[in-house]
């Protein structure tokens, strides 16, 4: 008789590791929420100066501009490989040309040159509000169960009348009931802090690698919300 080999489940992370694992998200997006918008000013600028390049003096500021763009996208592929575990390569097309201009010319050419403008501005985007969203459920958690106290440290108008005129609190045990609030702001972070760093890794993936990054983003979904077979 013959017999088919069943593939073998994938592991699920157990709560320690899964609290872990959010927890590091979480201050992965702190840190992107102050870095995420540094994309909008590199984007305007690169995109400037190779609308300008056309201008003798001003061609040749496409190279340095050009590699601290790289070296943004860089980071950040180093930042996706280390949590997708594979790294996210780089498509650059070679160019080694003497002459300045024509390696202007082979960077102004280079698909990945646009597909990494594209990634800059659209990642300023997504990643700031995924990250901002993510943060700001957190902190919303420890500030509903903090309530109380603060009402009770502070002058009554400033915590007394959190939704405007509609409700106000006189005493602390009024004010305890906005504590009620905070299983909910941590229940919601807790689902949505891996979806909302998938959806950033996508985004980092599809523009700043190859198709194995793409497979690979699909694989730590799976690692990461998969319930065993």
């Amino acid at each position: 008789m013959t017999t088919i080999d069943r593939p073998a489940a994938r592991p699920v992370p157990t709560a320690a590791r899964s609290t872990a694992v959010r927890l590091h998200l979480l201050g992965r997006s702190a840190g992107l929420m102050l870095t995420a918008m540094l994309g909008v000013p590199l984007f305007v600028l690169w995109v400037t100066l190779v609308a300008l390049s056309p201008i003798t003096l001003v061609a040749p500021l496409v190279l340095p501009v050009t590699a601290a763009v790289r070296a943004y996208a860089n980071a950040h592929r180093a930042s996706a490989g280390r949590l997708l575990g594979a790294a996210v390569e780089p498509s650059y097309r070679a160019s080694g040309r003497p002459n300045v201009l024509r390696r202007i010319w082979d960077v102004e050419r280079d698909p990945a040159s646009w597909r990494d403008a594209a990634w800059l501005l659209l990642h300023a985007v997504v990643a700031f509000v995924a990250a901002t969203v993510a943060v700001a459920l957190f902190l919303s958690a420890i500030f509903y169960l903090a309530y109380p106290f603060l009402f009770w440290v502070t002058p009554q108008p400033v915590f007394g009348r959190p939704f405007g005129g509609w409700l106000s609190f006189h005493s602390v045990a009024d004010a305890s009931i906005m504590m009620a609030l905070a299983p909910l702001s941590f229940g919601l972070w807790w689902l949505l802090q891996i979806p909302l760093t998938r959806a950033e890794l996508r985004l980092t993936g599809a523009l700043l690698g190859r198709r194995s990054a793409r497979a690979t983003v699909g694989e730590w979904k799976a690692q990461t919300t998969s319930p065993p077979a």
